[in-house]
């Protein structure tokens, strides 16, 4: 046998043995696992940017209300600037006590949110304004206003952080404090305000700082 001959048999094709049907299969199964991975990736990626949609519409609506919000014929009195929130009464003693029903009467009211406040607010954007019908793209759910993103907590996918920013007194080393913006915060004044919405991993993602 010559060594042309030789060569030409080394260039025959072969069949494949087991372990090369191994590793076509073993390819195979990365590239079907990395498609999967990619179009979860990006469908979490959709729902994080409807979330980011979410928190940008409410500073679209803070925006267009803090032009209007003070003036006297403001047509949602419930967000209104000026309005002082109503101070509690002092409970009554003696003979001006209330009769025995008056617990729950009373428990009724302090579940009313006061006027004049962002609890008021709230519950009237979230009852008869197109704020309504808002869903949180990861639960199918109403957004929740939470106190802070937490990565530790998976549960808060997709929720709202409003924070009322607070100047301090000048000469401060830090400029500002923020803190939510709860029920009871009086919305009768200026309020400078930031929004985030928590992203697939419960991170913060800032969405805008304004004035409402």
């Amino acid at each position: 046998m010559d060594a042309s001959t030789a060569q030409d048999r080394s260039l025959e094709p072969k069949d494949l043995t087991g372990g090369d049907y191994g590793f076509i299969v073993f390819i195979l199964l990365v590239l079907v696992a990395v498609t999967m991975l990619g179009v979860v990736g990006h469908r979490e990626a959709l729902k994080t940017e409807g979330s980011k949609r979410n928190g940008e519409q409410w500073a679209a609506w803070f925006t267009k209300a803090s032009e209007t919000r003070f003036a006297p014929d403001y047509a949602i009195a419930a967000c209104a600037g000026g309005a002082k929130p109503a101070v509690a009464a002092a409970p009554a003693t003696g003979d001006d006590a209330k009769p025995a029903d008056a617990p729950a009467t009373e428990a009724t009211a302090a579940a009313v949110p006061a006027a004049g406040t962002w609890g008021g607010c709230v519950a009237h954007l979230m009852s008869a304004t197109e704020l309504k019908d808002m869903v949180n793209p990861f639960t199918g759910t109403a957004p929740n206003f939470i106190p802070a993103c937490n990565p530790a907590d998976h549960s808060l996918v997709g929720s709202i952080v409003i924070e009322k920013i607070t100047p301090n007194p000048p000469g401060s080393a830090v400029p500002s404090i923020t803190s939510q913006l709860v029920d009871a915060d009086s919305i009768a004044e200026k309020l400078a305000l930031k929004i985030s919405v928590c992203d697939k991993g419960s991170y913060a993602v800032k969405v805008a700082e304004l004035e409402f």
